[in-house]
């Protein structure tokens, strides 16, 4: 199985396939950024959508792509600057309601990063096995 890294030298982020799509689409979702790191399996509601706002910001530079997940406190979200420049912010969280722990990241990248992104995503989770 193959993944989705995101990384800007610093912060990394990997999304991977988790098993067959059941409610959502079962990922493995692995982040680190200086010393604090996380791994943690959710289902992402709808990467057909994700890829479309992707593919959308790919061509446009500007709006949102965001994943979001069955269990709510997790999410991926890609925003484009209509000059080249993408922030994403990665947010997972311990699931112990009600005081939850968070882990948020923060990249600054750019649009070259997304026709991989979108590659991989297509590869990796709408590919017909």
């Amino acid at each position: 199985m193959g993944r989705i890294v995101l990384t800007d030298g610093i912060s990394r982020v990997v999304l991977a396939p988790a098993g067959p799509p059941a409610l959502g689409f079962p990922t493995r979702i692995e982040v680190a950024s200086g010393p604090f790191s996380a791994s943690i399996e959710a289902e992402a509601w709808d990467y057909t959508r994700f890829l479309e706002a992707l593919r959308r910001l790919h061509e446009t530079l500007v709006g949102e792509a965001k994943l979001t997940f069955v269990e709510g406190e997790h999410s991926v979200t890609l925003t484009g600057n209509g000059r080249g420049g993408v922030e994403a912010r990665i947010v997972v969280s311990d699931g112990q309601s009600p005081c939850n722990a968070f882990l948020t990241i923060r990249m600054t990248l750019d649009q070259s990063y997304l026709p991989d992104i979108i590659h991989a995503i297509q590869r990796e989770f709408l590919s017909p096995s």
